[in-house]
């Protein structure tokens, strides 16, 4: 029996867990909240809503009740607002929380689940989750690597004026200002596709500015986020081996450890069975490592608390 468990089902959990049931990914999904009322709400739309389209159970439960999940996505905490400049600022407010549903999923589930955190700042959010949940740090995930990818693909598409499904593009490193766009490895129609200084500065400012974009305009990321999560449960659950780029803690790959950070993998039914290291231009490489030392920096001010 294939199972999920949502935790945290406002606009973007509730979506996340709609678009698994949609796809028909799993036999039973469990949706867990703070407000109960607010799980039971959605369990009931999105049963209602596969009337026609498959078997799957859903319902609205507590920890107790994700027991025997192979994937918990994790979507609870203060999402970011348009007000905010950097998602760093929602650190304070989502340490407690995520601090809170690791010792949860600990006390309460096995060692088989392999966990997606999408809280933000998800670098550290993942970081404190694999601290506090007591995994293998290949079943703790960060979801967003997949997410700005999709951005970059979307920013060189309209700028190239080529169908996005030709661009094949990555942005690994740090879910922030330190994000990595690989221009180096950016290909169109499956050729390699070089790019001067001045066309890099402008992609990376598109790319920049598209969270922000819709936050200002609609209030939050949804459906992009939504759909490149799901993207990365469906390779778990059916055990793709699918290139995918996540935050994961690591153990001497780039030589890096004890920080979580984007980078490209191999998603299969363990979490990541593979860390692939890429080479890096000068540029690329960087940013890549300021961005880590940021991510750091930050950590060590969370482990002195």
């Amino acid at each position: 029996m294939k199972k999920v468990t949502v935790v945290g089902v406002g606009n973007l959990g509730s979506c996340i867990a709609y678009e698994v049931a949609n796809r028909g990914l799993v036999d039973k999904l469990v949706l867990v909240d703070i407000c109960q009322e607010l799980a039971e709400g959605n369990a009931t739309d999105i049963a209602q809503a596969l009337a026609f389209r498959n078997n799957t159970e859903v319902k609205a439960g507590d920890y107790k009740d994700a027991e025997g999940s192979q994937v918990i996505v994790v979507t609870a905490g203060k999402p970011r607002s348009p007000d905010m400049k950097s998602r760093m600022e929602l650190f304070e407010a989502n340490r407690r929380i995520i601090a809170a549903v690791a010792s949860e999923i600990r006390k309460n589930i096995g060692q088989e689940s392999v966990i997606v955190t999408l809280t933000n700042p998800v670098d550290v959010m993942n970081y404190l989750m694999w601290k506090n949940v007591g995994l293998d740090r290949r079943k703790v995930l960060g979801s967003a690597g997949m997410l700005d990818s999709a951005r970059l693909r979307t920013v060189l598409a309209r700028m190239l004026r080529t169908p996005v499904l030709d661009v094949k593009a990555y942005v690994l490193g740090e879910h922030g200002e330190s994000q990595v766009p690989v221009f180096s490895q950016v290909s169109i129609e499956g050729r390699k596709r070089a790019s001067n200084q001045t066309e890099r500065r402008e992609m990376a400012k598109r790319l920049r500015e598209s969270a922000l974009e819709v936050i200002s305009k609609k209030g939050a990321t949804i459906y992009a986020p939504t759909s490149n999560t799901v993207t990365m449960i469906q390779a778990i659950l059916h055990d793709e081996k699918r290139l995918a780029v996540c935050s994961v803690v690591l153990d001497g790959e780039y030589g890096l450890k004890n920080v979580s950070l984007g980078v490209p993998v191999i998603l299969g039914e363990n979490g990541v069975e593979q860390v692939l290291e890429w080479e890096l231009d000068e540029e690329e490489k960087a940013i890549f490592y300021q961005g880590a030392e940021n991510l750091r920096k930050t950590i060590a001010d969370v482990s002195a608390m």
